[in-house]
């Protein structure tokens, strides 16, 4: 089999019928690839909604009791994945109908071992600031275009296709990590098994349905800076650059000093004010700024004011 979709839901009742269908649609031949949608125990109508699905013959439904996270829905995806390709989509993501084709045909390249989609958000009007920086032409795996390396900070997992053997190779994901940081830590643990590897698809467009508001954003950020970035940052520390967290690396009275003047309630409220005033992509910046002191705010009380 060339390829196996896995999907994890979770309380998407809302979306299902725009989403999967599609994935149902594809331009590739059935028998060669399978559908594995893992219900990651959600409390809405999912459930009921899936199973309008359970009979098409190369789809397979994965009922978890409760819920475990997306590192867990991946795992038990890779596990009864019998594709040579594996293509990783959440559930809020709308795909056209060559969408498995393309994955399985730029595969076809050996160098190739990570995809990653181009994902658009599916609305045209009324986007707010914060909708407009994650879109930006200029940010992240779009800043690298196609047939570049791709950095492994860039390679996030919401419509991505990894080559089964390199996952193999890797490991599972980390089921203790849920929610902001799972993508950067085992895109991470991907890289170092294969650093020349992942690249990024402009032309495999997806849509995806579930914005999040920039106030749900960072309160995302401050959860993912006191809970899964120790985490990470205690296994990879190295990546403390990465995520933008230099000065949390050690405790030293300069790191500390610097912390107080760069991470302080004047240079947020600064940044606040910043990006009301100025007009999308110009205060871009400081919206990535504001993400930053969140994540910042719920690291240093978790490590560094013990």
């Amino acid at each position: 089999m060339k390829a196996s979709v896995v999907i994890s839901v979770y309380n998407c009742e809302d979306i299902i019928d725009k989403t999967i269908p599609k994935i149902l649609e594809q331009n590739f031949p059935v028998e060669e690839f399978e559908i594995i949608i893992i219900n990651d125990g959600s409390t809405d109508n999912s459930h009921r909604l899936l199973k309008n699905y359970d009979h098409h013959k190369n789809l397979k439904i994965i009922n978890h009791k409760k819920n475990k996270g997306r590192c867990a829905t991946r795992n038990s995806g890779i596990k009864q994945a019998k594709g040579n390709i594996i293509i990783f989509l959440d559930c809020d993501i709308e795909v056209d109908k060559n969408f498995v084709l393309f994955h399985v045909s730029f595969h076809e390249n050996e160098n190739i071992i990570g995809l990653l989609s181009n994902v658009v958000p599916n609305i045209s009007k009324n986007k707010t600031k914060y909708n407009k920086f994650l879109s930006y032409k200029k940010r992240g795996a779009k800043l690298y275009g196609n047939q570049k390396s791709l950095p492994y900070k860039y390679f996030i997992f919401t419509a991505t296709s990894v080559k089964k053997f390199a996952l193999e190779k890797t490991g599972l994901l980390n089921e203790e990590l849920k929610g902001y940081g799972i993508d950067l830590h085992y895109s991470y643990r991907l890289y170092k098994n294969f650093p020349d590897n992942l690249f990024f698809e402009s032309s495999i467009k997806v849509k995806q349905y579930k914005l999040k508001s920039f106030s749900t954003a960072l309160n995302d950020f401050k959860d993912y800076g006191s809970n899964n970035l120790p985490i990470v940052l205690n296994l990879f520390p190295e990546l403390h650059r990465d995520v933008g967290l230099s000065l949390f690396k050690n405790n030293t009275l300069t790191s500390k000093i610097l912390r107080t003047l760069i991470f302080n309630k004047l240079n947020k409220f600064l940044c606040d004010f910043l990006i009301i005033l100025l007009p999308s992509n110009l205060c871009n910046h400081f919206i990535k700024i504001r993400l930053l002191f969140e994540l910042a705010d719920g690291y240093k009380h978790k490590i560094c004011d013990k």
